[in-house]
């Protein structure tokens, strides 16, 4: 589907490349642009001569995606350059290339696919020896308190490959890239939904927090109340949480807590609602002569391959067979389906 939810108009992105300078200006010339895009940083003089990087950062409101690449150096952000930061964030780093060692709350060693939240107000040290490449997340505190109760408590720790959603997260966040959120068929609200949605899977999966209490009766009720009117505004494709949390009245907070403390997500129970709109099309005598590619449409999916594959994994079943009759297992609106998202 040709989507026109994404103009180039509406996607504000800045590149800088030492490319554009002379040889001997390179060095200076990246240290300004990482402590301009990023935070306040130092940077230190590498052994080799031919120094390079390449960054662009693409502004989506409530985190901007940076992409790094280049020649070996050391950056980091000393107490002096914490103290003359103006703004707190929080920033996920997912290597794509090659190992490197980083400092934050203790040492790790980043490889490839692995990912690391980091946080503005606290010092940190980062030592690339090979050619690197890595995208930066930054993302703003207010939203990410919306995603994870204590992001404080994630600080610092590696988020591995071994982890399934921290793999998802990783695997969801390397190709964004100014080329790829332009012509995204997704708005860009929904991407940075997405982002924060396999941040807490991948916090969860990691045990990082405490289980959450019990949901409560108000809380059961209020949940109740919200995916009412996710039934009444789910076959749109380009609905975020944020839209159906105004159209209930409560904060954005309080939406995604009730989620949590029932153990599902807002994506699950979309996909899940848009699911069941889908597959009683698809039985219906009525939508016989209307595509897939229609149905997947009118359910609120973006595209006719992304339905298929939920549908499938959803009942076992492809569009044809629920079409030809096969038998279904049911398809739950209420109960989403654990691990998907």
């Amino acid at each position: 589907m040709e989507s026109a939810l994404n103009s180039p108009s509406t996607l504000k992105t800045t590149h800088w490349s030492t490319h554009d300078v002379a040889p001997r200006e390179r060095f200076d010339y990246y240290a300004s642009a990482l402590s301009s895009a990023l935070v306040p940083m130092s940077i230190e003089q590498p052994s080799r001569r031919d120094f390079s990087s390449e960054m662009s950062m693409s502004d989506l409101g409530k985190l901007a995606v940076v992409r790094q690449k280049g020649t070996p150096h050391r950056c980091f952000a000393a107490r002096h350059d914490v103290d003359r930061n103006e703004e707190h964030s929080f920033h996920l780093l997912v290597n794509v290339r090659s190992d490197w060692n980083f400092d934050h709350l203790g040492r790790v060693r980043m490889a490839p696919g692995e990912a690391i939240l980091t946080d503005s107000d606290i010092p940190w040290d980062i030592n690339i020896g090979t050619d690197y490449e890595f995208v930066n997340l930054k993302l703003n505190a207010a939203w990410l308190g919306q995603w994870l109760r204590q992001p404080s408590a994630l600080v610092g720790r590696r988020i591995s490959m071994d982890s399934a959603w921290g793999r998802a997260l990783a695997s969801f966040v390397t190709p964004l890239s100014h080329d790829f959120l332009e012509k995204s068929p997704l708005p860009m609200s929904m991407i940075v939904d997405h982002v924060g949605s396999l941040l807490a899977l991948a916090a969860q999966d990691m045990r990082v927090f405490p289980e959450p209490a019990p949901i409560q009766p108000h809380e059961h009720a209020l949940l109740e109340r919200i995916k009412d009117t996710m039934r009444q505004l789910c076959t749109s494709p380009t609905l975020t949480a944020t839209e159906v949390a105004a159209a209930v009245g409560v904060s954005i907070r309080t939406f995604h807590r009730c989620f949590q403390r029932a153990g599902e997500t807002f994506g699950n129970t979309l996909t899940q609602m848009r699911c069941l709109y889908g597959t009683r099309m698809l039985e219906s005598p009525l939508f016989r002569r209307v595509g897939v590619g229609d149905i997947a449409r009118r359910a609120g999916f973006c595209d006719a391959s992304h339905f298929c594959r939920v549908v499938r994994s959803r009942t076992g079943l492809t569009p044809s067979q629920l079409r030809r009759g096969h038998v279904a297992p049911h398809v739950d609106d209420h109960e989403p389906a654990e691990g998907q998202s």
